[in-house]
């Protein structure tokens, strides 16, 4: 705290404190001395009575010092200052920028009232507190900045026309592109006086990164005002996932939803609903489907649950469907979008990287038999898979969204197609297996399938068969969806098979080793790539025909393989590229071999129309639009071979961010980011005009001196002019 004086000038009269003190002492007068007899008792009675006038006669020398005094300071108007360094210089006009976060947190509904609206209301009260020549602009903020004045200004008609039109996102929160632009934007203001006023939930998620250091036009010169939105511990349950698994028609299809509960509390019975429809009975302009299943959910603080729902799909083809949980204060991620397929038959896809003079040397071919069995000429089996073969030169042609998962079998051939294709394949949620042989290049597989393989090949151990060394599967993850037939021993005993070559592996850190041979080396390894609904990948790291192993001579085997299949289909979000994408991100739809529609009509989920001309590149054929604003379905329409299609994206938001955990950033944490900084936090909106003035100003004190120099007079009246005087 330290005091200013607006009129510094008048403290020139401050010498004229001294002019009681001069009086007291020049007419102080040297008592003359006459000598009476006998009056000792007279000495010692007026003792007592000039210790108490001495004592009037200084008090009233110091009340006429502070009189004085305070007429003084009256004139200077002095003024206290709280935090000193937010002080502005006097007559200077201010340039300031407004921040207001429009993250979808902002959403978050209190007393029927969004925090974003809130934060507009401060704004406008902000914005009205500015004096004649003060410049402000004015920014959304979530993960990206929207301008809405991009420049400082004086004209407050803009900025109150552009704040209305100012609307909330469905984005996460990322402070440090709007921060750093803000103190880009004062860096060109010849102002002492610069602020810049964040307007927030202080959501802990927005905060990340954040320093002084990160931010290159760091100016410590400039002040920081935060207001804080968030005055309690908030709550908020969300909906983080879906998975549909993908199987036959005639099978219970599940639909697995992941609830993930933000507050510290436990929530009992949280009512849980999912809705689906055909995709050719799907309308734009409403609600997604018809309630098919429904449950509650208990969740303890801070955790995640799953509930899951049981469907028989009436039909085949793709269905549109929607998860939701009862809504609470933060409704946006209350629902979650997803598509799902019921499929007459789940279709796998064998590149064969050895076909052999005949079938049965075809590297392949216990793989195609396992997978299904119809096609020997003894066997009733009917298999709910269909299985087709194609060599690595036949691979471009096929279109990989018939397809729910695809085998690599020793596979040597290594093309920018196969890796992009795969790529864009379990990304979208196809399952890849790869198998290994003497095919295979270690470093071209590292090279080329680095962002793919869930280890990284090192190099061939064993030796043939004729050697007569092998090594026995010692490690079985029992737990694994894949290994659980065999935890009874019912399917057989994987370890009665014998490995006589295999590729020695390091594995990656996020992967998972299912299955693994004598002396710790991996046989079966699982990974996936990091994007909501991609796919899973395994890494078989031997053959999967009798080159390398006795394994396809097992009765293991079938069900090893299926298991594997069946496992790979539960991330089902893939028809087309839809479960990967989320709300900010850039969109690219392939429309597949053929000729290019002239252009293609987008419909969002609240009916607002666009269009979109397809682009042919090198390795993509389709659309790019984006980035998407809205989560919710939206419909692709285009004319190919003289009829009309409509396809289907659902888009969600961004749960992962962690956007839905609505936990402040505490107060000591945000000082400690910006230490030369001078900041300060107001959580009181009601007096926020008043916060604001004395922050910047100061709280001039005339009054209170005012009522304190009134008070002095009347006392130094009466100690002057005492009543009881005779």
């Amino acid at each position: 705290m330290n005091i200013t004086f607006l009129n510094p000038s008048f403290l020139w009269g401050l010498p004229v404190v001294s002019i009681p003190v001069l009086i007291h002492l020049l007419s102080r007068r040297r008592p003359v001395t006459s000598q009476f007899s006998s009056v000792k008792f007279i000495q010692l009675a007026s003792t007592t009575v000039v210790r108490r006038f001495k004592l009037k006669q200084l008090i009233l020398l110091i009340l006429r010092s502070l009189i004085l005094l305070l007429l003084t300071l009256l004139f200077a108007r002095p003024v206290v200052r709280r935090m000193p360094l937010f002080a502005q210089a006097e007559g200077v006009s201010r340039s300031s920028v407004i921040l207001i976060d429009n993250s979808y947190s902002m959403g978050y509904m209190r007393e029927g009232e969004s925090l974003f609206a809130l934060a507009k209301k401060v704004a406008r009260r902000i914005l009205k507190m500015t004096k004649r020549g003060d410049r402000a602009a004015l920014f959304l903020i979530s993960d990206e900045v929207k301008p809405l004045v991009s420049y400082l200004t004086d004209d407050k008609q803009i900025l109150w026309e552009r704040l209305e039109k100012g609307t909330l996102s469905f984005r996460p929160t990322n402070l440090l592109p709007g921060i750093s632009q803000a103190y880009k934007i004062l860096q060109e203001s010849g102002s002492p006086n610069r602020e810049i006023i964040l307007i927030t939930d202080l959501g802990i998620n927005g905060w990340q990164g954040i320093d002084g250091k990160s931010i290159k036009e760091f100016d410590p010169e400039v002040k920081f005002i935060i207001i804080d939105l968030n005055r309690e511990l908030l709550s908020n349950v969300a909906v983080a996932k879906v998975d549909c698994r993908r199987l036959t028609m005639g099978e219970t299809s599940q639909i697995s939803a992941k609830i993930r509960n933000y507050s510290k509390e436990k929530i009992s019975r949280l009512f849980v609903s999912v809705y689906l429809e055909p995709q050719s009975k799907f309308q734009i302009d409403r609600e997604t489907g018809e309630k098919v299943g429904q449950g509650f959910v208990d969740l303890k603080g801070g955790r995640e649950a799953s509930k899951d729902f049981f469907y028989n799909f009436p039909r085949e083809g793709t269905y549109l469907g929607k998860v939701e949980i009862q809504e609470d204060s933060l409704p946006s991620d209350d629902r979650f979008y997803f598509k799902a397929e019921a499929l007459e038959k789940i279709k796998v896809l064998l590149i064969d990287g050895h076909p052999g003079i005949s079938s049965f040397s075809s590297e392949t071919f216990y793989l195609a038999l396992s997978l299904s069995p119809t096609t020997s000429e003894v066997s009733t089996i009917q298999s709910p898979l269909v299985v087709k073969v194609v060599t690595p030169d036949g691979f471009p042609q096929e279109k990989l969204d018939d397809f729910s998962v695809i085998f690599l079998a020793n596979v040597g051939k290594v093309t920018s197609s196969l890796r992009e294709r795969l790529t864009n394949f379990v990304r979208e949620g196809g399952g890849v297996v790869f198998s290994l042989g003497d095919n295979v290049n270690a470093q071209e597989y590292n090279l080329n399938f680095d962002n793919l393989l869930p280890a990284k090949l090192v190099e061939v151990k064993g030796k043939s068969k004729g050697e007569r060394e092998f090594k026995a599967i010692d490690f079985q993850d029992f737990t694994h969806p894949i290994l659980q037939v065999f935890a009874q021993g019912k399917e057989g005993d994987l370890t009665r098979t014998r490995f006589y070559q295999y590729f020695a592996t390091q594995v990656k850190p996020s992967a998972k080793v299912v299955l693994g041979l004598a002396d710790g080396l991996p046989l079966l390894i699982e990974g996936e790539l990091p994007y909501p609904g991609a796919g899973k990948v395994l890494l078989f790291t031997s053959t999967l025909d009798r080159d390398w192993n006795n394994l396809p001579s097992k009765p293991v085997f079938l069900p090893l393989i299926q298991q594997m299949v069946r496992y790979l289909t539960l991330s089902t979000l893939r028809e087309e590229p839809w479960g990967t994408f989320l709300v900010g991100e850039e969109i690219r739809y392939g429309l597949g071999p053929g000729e290019l529609p002239p252009s293609v009509e987008i419909i969002g989920p609240q009916g607002k129309k666009f269009s979109v001309i397809p682009v042919q590149k090198r390795d993509f054929s389709g659309i790019e639009f984006g980035p998407v604003e809205i989560p919710g379905i939206y419909q692709l329409s285009y004319i190919a071979d003289g009829k009309w299609n409509n396809k289907y994206l659902p888009l969600n938001l961004n749960i992962e961010s962690n956007e839905s955990d609505l936990t402040k950033m505490g107060t000591r944490e945000i000082r400690k980011l910006f230490l030369a900084t001078p900041i300060k936090i107001i959580n009181d909106l009601t007096n926020l005009e008043k916060e604001i003035l004395q922050l910047l100003y100061g709280k001039e004190i005339s009054k209170n001196l005012t009522f304190l120099l009134v008070g002095f007079l009347f006392l130094e009246v009466f100690l002057a002019n005492p009543r009881g005087k005779r």
